[in-house]
């Protein structure tokens, strides 16, 4: 409800808003996607969105690993024919390279260390 009130008379009128379905009928659509829908799709319900977001994540790394490469190598140029030394470009490339090994599952070494996830166990030999 609100109320305004009108400048003759003071009086003061109030607006009944009438109230939606909406978060009810969500509310429902959520309880019944949990009840019958997960138990029965949940298992490939679950792969989808992993591959989903694996796709996705990928392609933002790859995005990361292009970008940093060219700025690290455009910035590596520059300080080596000009008087300058571009060390912050180089530390953002860096971390873009950092970003997109850890994002596609890659590794580098950049002066002797070894960038990005440690490989995953291979298990008992």
């Amino acid at each position: 409800m609100s109320r305004y009130k009108t400048s003759t008379k003071g009086a003061v009128i109030y607006l009944v808003r009438r109230r939606s379905n909406l978060a009810r009928w969500t509310f429902i659509a959520i309880i019944v996607f949990v009840v019958i829908l997960v138990p029965i799709y949940g298992t490939t319900l679950r792969y989808d969105v992993s591959i989903t977001l694996r796709l996705l994540l990928s392609a933002i790394g790859e995005l990361c690993l292009t970008l940093g490469a060219g700025l690290f190598l455009v910035s590596a140029l520059l300080s080596l024919y000009s008087k300058r030394i571009y060390v912050k470009s180089m530390i953002i490339a860096v971390v873009l390279l950092w970003i997109a090994a850890c994002l596609t599952g890659g590794q580098f070494t950049l002066w002797g260390n070894l960038i990005g996830p440690d490989p995953p166990s291979q298990g008992y030999h």
